[in-house]
């Protein structure tokens, strides 16, 4: 949610973003703090992406770590001048980040970060194997499979069996305030393609199959709406997770803007608030 932070008006309230235009760095930096510290895993370092809403997916292990990095150009953040006690500091990421929209781990005492205003955050678990995910489904990602694409990786890297992993969809843009064109469901339907990143061949009939498509009948027209929380638990279900594992509350972000950051219903000038997912050390 948006609610507690520092940032000022048009990002009121708990941004965590530094890349919206005149947000104070400092403000930016207690949010992210606040944010762990609800979670009481403040010391942990965070990794996350450069989201470039692909369906790429990256895999934090090992040594590993010291590869990821930051949107920020140090690692750590002394915070006694913001006035946190004193010893303060806040770790989020490391060196120059990896592009992709999903992160998945089996390492103990690191947090997943990842930041949204409209795009779908998936959170996922997997309680057999001791795996998390985070992942950013905004409709190019959707369109590009992301959801299925995290649960293979999952299952590819870590042994995760589909039917043990749990999924979590959070607040995003609702098919009543997310109008789309034609062209965008014919990307969905495979009828077109993208011209970069296309999506991978194994989840094409996947994404076809997973998506849902609302019509909207206004005064002057007919209103064509893309469903993002249907579509991503249809793509969950086809690529293995059971029904009763996936919690999608159905929160629209636009209707609910005085809560969420909402790209569109704030007219880009909108915040992001964040997902947050970690196994506890």
């Amino acid at each position: 949610m948006r609610h507690g932070g520092y940032s000022q008006a048009p990002y009121s309230g708990l941004n965590v973003s530094l890349s919206v235009a005149n947000e104070r760095y400092e403000d930016a930096v207690r949010n992210r703090y606040l944010a762990l510290q609800s979670l009481d895993i403040a010391r942990y370092p965070c990794a996350t992406m450069w989201m470039i809403h692909s369906a790429q997916v990256v895999t934090l292990e090992g040594s590993e770590w010291l590869d990821w990095s930051a949107d920020w150009p140090h690692r750590s953040y002394a915070l006694d001048e913001l006035g946190f006690p004193e010893g303060t500091t806040l770790q989020w990421t490391f060196k120059p980040r990896h592009q992709a929209d999903a992160i998945i781990t089996r390492q103990r005492g690191v947090a997943l970060a990842m930041s949204s205003a409209d795009c779908a955050p998936l959170l996922f678990y997997d309680p057999v194997q001791e795996v998390i995910g985070a992942t950013h489904a905004g409709w190019r990602g959707t369109a590009r499979g992301i959801a299925a694409a995290t649960v293979a990786a999952m299952s590819e890297q870590f042994g995760s069996r589909p039917a043990d992993i749990y999924a979590g969809i959070g607040p995003s843009i609702g098919p009543c305030c997310y109008e789309v064109s034609e062209d965008l469901r014919q990307i969905f339907l495979g009828q077109k393609e993208f011209t970069e990143l296309p999506t991978e061949a194994r989840f094409r009939e996947l994404v076809a199959a997973s998506a849902v498509f609302e019509t909207v009948e206004l005064p002057t027209k007919a209103s064509l709406r893309l469903n993002l929380w249907k579509t991503n638990y249809q793509q969950l279900l086809l690529a293995g997770l059971s029904a009763e594992h996936i919690e999608s509350p159905e929160v629209c972000t636009s209707c609910a803007s005085e809560n969420f950051y909402s790209h569109r219903a704030e007219q880009g000038m909108a915040g992001r608030f964040p997902a947050i997912i970690a196994l506890r050390d």
